[in-house]
Formats: structure tokens, sequence, C-alpha cells
């Protein structure tokens, strides 16, 4: 079974004396949690939302909720799973509240007030292809995956979470965890397969200014000073 840690996980780190720093309020530790956790949450919520303003947004949520409640955190080894699960929860959540309102997000990641079984796919081949950025092509095209296929890819395939951490975090059996990711990957076979393995890994990037923004934001609003952190 491969690893389900995250790449942007800095190694070494000892989680428990970590939280421990964390829960006496520590604002240099928990920036260093933010920036070993951060991507990971991004993409999370950001394939269940196809919006990258609204998923900047869940992680920036479930940043603060996971602060303010630390002390329900009882193994910090399962720090990145604990964290996966809120990041879901909050994205699902707010997927929810968009629909109650009437708005959808369309393939490209802009939100639109328009019904719900309406085409929202506004990409053409020609435009696709216009487009010529490879990594673009496979966001896209992941984009257009249907709603829970697409979750399903992004952790397996891009984050590399296994099959019982994924369906914990979605909420699913893991036997629908394979079967979705099965028909996903054959959605995309045809005219992606041979970029998938080079291109996966730097999808839906997280870093410099955005990880500077949340990291601040966050911060901020635990009411915890910004002006020593080192990035």
């Amino acid at each position: 079974m491969r690893s389900s840690i995250s790449s942007d996980e800095m190694p070494g780190v000892d989680m428990g004396m970590a939280v421990e720093r964390a829960q006496r309020g520590e604002p240099d530790v928990l920036a260093d949690i933010m920036r070993q956790h951060n991507r990971r949450m991004f993409r999370i919520a950001r394939a269940i939302l196809r919006n990258d303003a609204e998923a900047e947004d869940i992680v920036q949520d479930a940043f603060v909720k996971a602060f303010t409640e630390l002390g329900t955190l009882r193994e910090p080894s399962s720090a990145a799973a604990w964290l996966a699960r809120i990041t879901a929860n909050l994205a699902i959540s707010r997927v929810r509240l968009l629909k109650r309102r009437g708005r959808v997000v369309l393939a490209d990641g802009e939100l639109e007030d328009r019904p719900d079984d309406m085409e929202t796919d506004q990409h053409t081949p020609e435009r696709l292809t216009a487009m010529g950025d490879v990594r673009r092509l496979l966001e896209n095209a992941i984009d257009r995956l249907p709603d829970g296929f697409r979750e399903v890819f992004m952790l397996r395939v891009v984050e590399h979470m296994s099959v019982e951490e994924t369906a914990t975090t979605l909420g699913v059996l893991a036997q629908t965890v394979k079967s979705r990711l099965h028909r996903a990957k054959a959605m995309l076979r045809s005219d992606l397969e041979e970029h998938l393995t080079a291109v996966s890994l730097t999808a839906f990037p997280f870093g410099g200014a955005r990880c500077r923004r949340v990291t601040e934001a966050v911060l901020a609003r635990l009411n915890m000073p910004t002006t020593t952190l080192h990035h």
C-alpha cells in the first residue's frame, strides 16, 4: 500500500509535540501545521467544490475549526486524516448551501446562478486545445467528472490516500470507492492516460501567495500575531 502522506507534509515533524504546542496557542507551530497540510486540504475542498475561491475559504474554515477543537484530537498521528475529514465535511456542507441558494459551479470553477439541471460544461475541444496547457487540460477533465467520482479520483490518485481513508473521509463504503475510481479512470483514459502520472502531482497547486494568505487569515481569525511567521 502506498503511503497516504502527502508530498506537502514535512517529514520528521513530531505531531504530538506540535499539537501540544498548538494547544498553547503558539502561532509559529500553527503556521507549520498549516504549511504541512494545506495543499492536501485545498485539493480535497476543490475536488468537491470545483472553485478555487470557495475551496480556499473552506481550508481557512477547516483550520479554524481544527485549531479550536484540538482537544478532541486523541491521536496526533491521525492529524492528517482528521483534517481531511473536517475539510470534506465543510466542503460538502458548502455545496449543499450553494444548491439551496440556487447556485451551481461551472466546469471552469466559476459560480453562476442557474438551475441545477442546465448544462454547465462550456469547454469545447477547440477551446481546450487552444489553452495549450496540459496541466490545465487535466484539471478541466477532472472537474468534468461527475460528483462523487471526482472526489474519489483526487483522493486516491492525486493524494494517494488508501481506500479506507478515502471511504472514511467521504462517508461512503470502501467498495463504493473502488468502483467509482475504476469508472473515473475509464472516463479519463481515452485522451488523458499518457499525462496522468507526469502531471497529476502538479495539479491544483497550493503554495506561495495562496499559502501565506490562508496562514495569515487563519491566525488573524484566531487573534494570533502573524509578524513572527517565517515563510
